[in-house]
C-alpha cells in the first residue's frame, strides 16, 4: 500500500469509530454491542419451547385393532408405538412390568354400543386386562390393570 493511502485509512477507521459511537446511546459501544448480543442468544435459547415425550393417541378403527395395536407394542418393545393408541398411564404400567413374554388373548367382551369394551390376555407378568374407550374417530387404550399371575 503506498504512504499516502494510510493516513486515508486511518481517517476512514476513525470517521467509523465516532459515526458508530454517535449512533448509539450507550456510553461504551463495543461492550454495550457484546452484552446485547449476548443477551438476546441467552434468552432465544431459554424462550425455546420444550418438546413434548408422548405422540398424539391416533385411534384405531376397532376396538379390537386398538388392543392388538397396544399389546403388540408391548411384545416388541415399542413404548412409543404403544403410545400412539394408549394413555401415558396404560402405556406406562405395561413398560413398567418388563417384558410381556407368552401372550394369550383371551377375548374381549360385547357391550352396547359406545361402551367400554374390556380385552383380556394372559402373560408372564400376569392377566392384563385391557379398556378400550370410544371416541368420534375410533378406540383407544384409556385403561389397563395388570394383575400379578
Amino acid at each position: 500500500m503506498p504512504r499516502r493511502a494510510l493516513p486515508t485509512v486511518a481517517l476512514a477507521l476513525g470517521l467509523t469509530v465516532v459515526v458508530v459511537s454517535g449512533c448509539s446511546s450507550e456510553t461504551s459501544p463495543s461492550v454495550a454491542a457484546a452484552s446485547a448480543a449476548t443477551t438476546a442468544s441467552a434468552t432465544t435459547t431459554t424462550t425455546t419451547a420444550p418438546t413434548t415425550t408422548s405422540d398424539p393417541i391416533v385411534p384405531a378403527a376397532s376396538p379390537t385393532d386398538a388392543a392388538t395395536a397396544f399389546v403388540n407394542a408391548w411384545r416388541n418393545g415399542d413404548q412409543g408405538a404403544a403410545s400412539m393408541i394408549a394413555a401415558p398411564t396404560a402405556v406406562q404400567t405395561v413398560f413398567g412390568a418388563g417384558a410381556p413374554g407368552h401372550v394369550e388373548d383371551r377375548g374381549c367382551n360385547s357391550p352396547p354400543p359406545g361402551s367400554p369394551v374390556l380385552c383380556v390376555y394372559r402373560t408372564d407378568p400376569g392377566e392384563l386386562q385391557v379398556r378400550l374407550q370410544p371416541r368420534a374417530d375410533g378406540w383407544f387404550v384409556d385403561q389397563v390393570v395388570l394383575s400379578p399371575g
